[in-house]
């Protein structure tokens, strides 16, 4: 048999986790300490055109360690974030205001998308202290790889001793 790499992989989510995957098995590492068993990826949702949402689509991975009810939640949050701060009502009256005090509001004023973007950043954080980092997931922030989708690293199994 094949000893597997303990540099995880990342993958689009295409239906059930393949054999080889950490669906299921025994814990192994810490966050913040060990590289992931594994990381999933919850695509963008380009049903709304440019708006930028995530896909509420539950991947089985991530069964037995958090409920799809709070899955979505989660991605609900973060969506509703998302639509606020691509706000054009917002946009226009932040550049309305570059324009006219020759950007200098810029200097002086923080964007309604930097405010958004801030309490977005926030969100996650709260998210993985309080739902996914016990559970032996971490959220990755998003802006990272431009917004094209979510990820999410699988540590340890749910009620392992290096869960609690």
């Amino acid at each position: 048999s094949r000893s597997r790499s303990l540099i995880p992989k990342s993958s689009y989510y295409f239906g059930p986790p393949p054999p080889g995957s950490a669906y299921g098995t025994s814990p192994i590492g810490q966050i913040g300490l060990h590289h992931p068993r594994e990381i999933i990826r919850v695509e963008r949702d380009y049903t709304g055109g440019e708006l930028i949402q995530f896909a509420p689509i539950y991947p089985l991975e991530l069964e037995g360690r958090i409920t799809p009810t709070q899955f979505l939640e989660s991605i609900n949050s973060i969506n509703e974030l998302l639509i606020s701060a691509h706000s054009f009502r917002h946009a226009m009256i932040d550049n309305f205001f570059s324009v006219f005090t020759l950007q200098i509001s810029a200097v002086l004023f923080e964007t309604h998308y930097d405010r958004e973007m801030k309490r977005l950043q926030q969100l996650f954080d709260e998210l993985n202290t309080d739902l996914y980092n016990p559970s032996g997931l971490n959220l990755l922030w998003p802006q990272k790889v431009a917004f094209l989708f979510v990820s999410f690293q699988i540590f340890y199994a749910r009620g392992s001793s290096l869960a609690r």
